[in-house]
């Protein structure tokens, strides 16, 4: 029972390993320090991106402090649609916010979250998924939660299978929002 109310990252990776398989490729979209890439990394192919180029180090030096591979990529999630994939994705990770021990006035953005996202559907595999993973605890993560609920209730994405986990008796916990195209 405790892994069903397990915390938000413990319940994301429950579900990336319970969906990939070692020959999918999955895309670490907000890499932050690695953790999240190192975890993709030990159940399939990963490719990580970020926009700041410490993240991009950070997650670099801890593949390699694992003996891990990666594919790294320095840009913003929002151009996640120009990178050269070998196939594509079965799953699309996002860690929302601001990168851990970094500077917290660059957070990820409303705006290039909602075009990620969006581009993200259009690339997955068939029975691919995206976790993402929000934190409202912050003025950008509250208002990035809201808009892509807002978003993904749309008409046009009733073809896929959306999941919302919200801890209901924590103000601004993390949520989980999970995507499953059919």
């Amino acid at each position: 029972m405790d892994k069903i109310f397990s915390p938000h990252l413990s319940l994301a990776k429950n579900y990336w390993k319970a969906h990939l398989k070692p020959n999918d490729l999955s895309i670490d979209a907000t890499c932050g320090n690695g953790h999240d890439s190192l975890f993709l990394a030990d159940i399939s192919s990963v490719i990580s991106i970020d926009i700041q180029v410490q993240a991009i180090n950070n997650t670099r030096a801890l593949l390699e402090k694992h003996g891990k591979r990666g594919t790294l990529h320095n840009i913003s999630h929002s151009e996640i649609d120009q990178i050269p994939l070998p196939q594509s994705p079965h799953l699309i990770v996002y860690n929302l916010g601001y990168l851990p021990h970094g500077d917290k006035s660059i957070t990820t953005q409303t705006e290039t979250t909602l075009i990620s996202i969006q581009k993200s559907i259009n690339l997955l595999s068939p029975k691919g998924a995206i976790s993402i993973t929000c934190y409202p605890g912050h003025t950008e993560g509250k208002k990035e939660e809201e808009h892509l609920i807002n978003l993904l209730k749309l008409p046009v994405y009733n073809n896929l299978n959306i999941c919302h986990h919200r801890w209901i008796n924590k103000t601004n916990a993390p949520s989980l929002i999970w995507i499953l195209k059919h």
